[in-house]
């Protein structure tokens, strides 16, 4: 950097009427020290590069990893969706049983509905047949 100042500082010499040279060596000096060299930007830049490689790589790991965090979740609800279905068809069957119970049952009523009537009209003939019997006899 020095020899790069003190080319400038000569060249601006030579092609300006230089009143205080103070001045001008100080301005080279701000001039060069903002100055980056060339490798030096290069080997940031290539570091920055590779950096920003990895950023994404790790980022891309990470997606991947939720992705198969997601999938064994979906893998999760569809057992959980298979296993609502099979307390379904439980209740399906349940439903079903009790179908048939209540079908029994109503058989049932049907019968004893049935006996009921067939006794109240068979005593009902017998009230009639003893009534009958005394008038008659």
């Amino acid at each position: 950097m020095e020899a790069i100042a003190e080319i400038l500082e000569q060249e601006l010499e030579d092609a300006f009427e230089v009143k205080d040279k103070k001045s001008l060596h100080r301005y080279v000096i701000l001039l060069t020290e903002n100055l980056v060299k060339k490798e030096t930007f290069e080997k940031e830049q290539n570091s920055i590069r590779s950096e920003i490689k990895e950023l994404t790589q790790v980022v891309k790991l990470g997606f991947e990893r939720m992705d198969e965090r997601f999938e064994h979740v979906d893998k999760r609800f569809e057992q959980v969706d298979k296993r609502f279905e099979q307390v379904d068809k439980r209740f399906e069957q349940v439903d079903k049983r009790f179908e048939q119970v209540d079908k029994r049952f109503e058989d049932m009523h049907k019968k004893f509905t049935m006996m009921f009537t067939f006794m109240n009209l068979g005593m009902g003939i017998v009230i009639l047949v003893t009534m009958l019997v005394k008038f008659l006899g």
